[in-house]
C-alpha cells in the first residue's frame, strides 16, 4: 500500500475507509452535486419574477433543468440556484451548463428540514466549448437547427461556410421571458496562454494576463508573444485589454495575441520587457537629451494605451513626478487652461531646446525706461525755447529747433501716458497674465 502523498494522508485521516464507505461517500456527493442547463435568469428588475425571488438580493438567480432530467419546457416551477461566489461573478448565458452544489441556505437556523435549509448554488458556466464567448449547449430533445446547417469548427475552418443564425432560429442565449442584449459574436477570439500564465477572460474581447516573459516559445511565428525579446524568462507582465482588433477574423476560435497597437485600449505593467508601441508623436526635440521612444525602452513601466486618455482628480490634485524628464509632445497643440501657471526652473527656455537670449524683465526695464523718457522730454522741453544755429535764421520757428523740441515732448508724454503709475497699475506695454523672476 502506498503510505505517501495525498494516497498516505487520506489513509492517515481515514484509517477506516472501506470500499463500501467510500462509494457511500460518493453517493453523498453525488447528492450534493449535480449538473444543470441554464432555461432562465434574473438579471434585471424587468423580469417578472425579479420580486419573487428577493429583489436585487435575487439578481443572478437562475432557472435550470438537470442535465439528467431534460424537459424543454419553461415553467414557473423550474429549480432554482444563486450564485455561490458574491465577490466573483461571472452569469451564466442561457443553454449553458453549471455545476450546482447543495448548501446551506439563509434558512439553516430556522428548519430542520434539509430540503428547506439547503438549496443549490452554481459555479460559472462550464467550458463545453472552451470558449470565453459563450458555451451554451442546447437542449438535444428540442433540437432547434436542421441536421444540414450544423457545423463542427473544423469544418467551418475548411472551408465549410457558418450559417449565421438569429436567437430565433439558433441557439436562445437570452431570458426567453424578457429577451436580452447578448448577441452571438463569431469574431471574438480568446488570447493564447504561455507557460505559467493566469489569464481572466470576458466574452467580448477583453482580458487580463498576468503572464512573464516567455522568450523561445515552441509555439509557431503567428503565436508568439510580442513583449519577449529582451529579458530572461519568468520576468512578470501583466496587461489588461479592452477589445480586440477592429479588423479580427471570423474564425473567432482561433486564438490571438494581444496587440497593443491594434487592441482597442491596453494597459501594460511591464518588468525587462521591450513592447512594441510607435507613439502618436515622438517628437522630443523639446528635450535635451532625448528620452527613449516607447519602443526602444526596457526597463520597468507602465504603458497606457487608447483612443483617449482622461486624467480627472474630482477633489484634490494630479501629481507627476519624474527622477528623468517629463515629456509632452502632441501633433496638434498643447493647451494649458488654469488660473494660475507657474514654472520655476534654474533654466526656462522658449523655442527651442537651443534657447539662449534672456527674457526682458518688465518691472525693471519699465522703471529705468521711465527714467530715460523723462529724462528725453526735459531736453525736447529745452530745445523748444532754443534757437539754434541758422546763419540765415531769423526767429526759433524757422530754425526747426523749436518745432522739433516740441514734438519730441509729445512723444515722450504720450509714452509716458503707457507706462503704469501710482493711479494705473495696468499698461498696454506690460502682460496682465505673465509674471517673470
Amino acid at each position: 500500500m502506498n503510505n505517501l502523498g495525498f494516497n498516505g494522508l487520506n489513509n492517515n485521516l481515514n484509517p477506516s475507509n472501506s470500499t463500501q464507505e467510500f462509494l457511500s461517500n460518493l453517493d453523498v456527493l453525488n447528492s450534493k452535486m449535480i449538473t444543470g442547463r441554464v432555461v432562465d435568469i434574473i438579471l434585471s428588475n424587468t423580469h417578472p419574477l425579479f420580486y419573487d425571488f428577493g429583489g436585487w438580493s435575487g439578481l443572478g438567480t437562475i432557472f435550470f433543468e438537470s442535465t439528467n432530467n431534460l424537459e424543454g419546457k419553461i415553467t414557473k416551477i423550474k429549480p432554482t440556484a444563486s450564485p455561490l461566489m458574491p465577490h466573483t461573478k461571472g452569469y451564466p448565458l442561457v443553454n449553458e451548463i453549471v455545476i450546482l452544489l447543495s448548501l446551506p441556505s439563509k434558512n439553516i437556523n430556522t428548519s430542520i428540514n434539509f430540503e428547506q435549509t439547503n438549496q443549490y448554488y452554481y459555479i460559472n458556466p462550464i467550458s463545453v466549448w472552451n470558449n470565453n464567448h459563450h458555451n451554451a449547449y442546447p437542449n438535444l430533445l428540442t433540437p432547434l437547427l436542421k441536421e444540414s446547417q450544423e457545423k463542427t469548427y473544423q469544418q467551418i475552418e475548411a472551408g465549410s461556410p457558418l450559417q449565421q443564425k438569429n436567437t430565433v432560429d439558433g441557439i436562445e442565449l437570452n431570458s426567453p421571458l424578457i429577451g436580452g442584449t447578448f448577441v452571438e459574436k463569431s469574431n471574438i477570439h480568446p488570447i493564447i496562454p504561455f507557460a505559467g500564465d493566469v489569464i481572466n477572460e470576458g466574452r467580448w474581447g477583453n482580458s487580463i494576463r498576468l503572464g512573464s516573459t516567455v522568450s523561445g516559445s515552441n509555439n509557431t511565428p503567428d503565436y508568439q508573444s510580442n513583449w519577449s525579446n529582451v529579458g530572461k524568462n519568468g520576468d512578470p507582465i501583466t496587461i489588461l485589454r479592452n477589445g480586440q482588433p477592429k479588423d479580427a477574423s471570423k474564425t473567432g476560435w482561433l486564438p490571438l495575441v494581444e496587440n497593443i497597437k491594434e487592441d482597442l485600449s491596453s494597459i501594460y505593467m511591464t518588468s525587462y520587457q521591450q513592447i512594441p508601441l510607435r507613439a502618436a508623436s515622438e517628437n522630443f526635440s523639446a528635450m535635451s537629451p532625448e528620452p527613449l521612444l516607447p519602443r526602444e525602452y526596457y526597463n520597468p513601466q507602465i504603458i497606457l494605451n487608447s483612443g483617449r486618455l482622461i486624467f480627472n482628480a474630482y477633489s484634490d490634485s494630479i501629481i507627476a513626478s519624474a527622477e528623468d524628464s517629463i515629456a509632452l509632445t502632441s501633433n496638434k497643440q498643447i493647451g494649458l487652461t488654469s488660473k494660475t501657471i507657474t514654472f520655476v526652473a534654474d533654466n526656462i527656455k522658449f523655442g527651442s531646446a537651443e534657447a539662449d537670449t534672456p527674457a526682458l524683465l518688465g518691472g525693471p526695464f519699465i522703471n529705468q525706461f521711465r527714467i530715460l523718457v523723462e529724462q528725453i522730454q526735459v531736453m525736447g522741453l529745452a530745445l523748444s525755447g532754443l534757437e539754434g544755429y541758422d546763419p540765415e535764421a531769423t526767429n526759433i520757428e524757422s530754425s526747426g529747433i523749436d518745432s522739433a523740441g516740441q514734438a519730441l515732448d509729445e512723444t515722450c508724454q504720450n509714452i509716458l501716458n503707457l507706462l503704469p503709475n501710482e493711479s494705473k497699475i495696468t499698461s498696454p506695454l506690460l502682460s496682465n497674465n505673465i509674471r517673470l523672476t
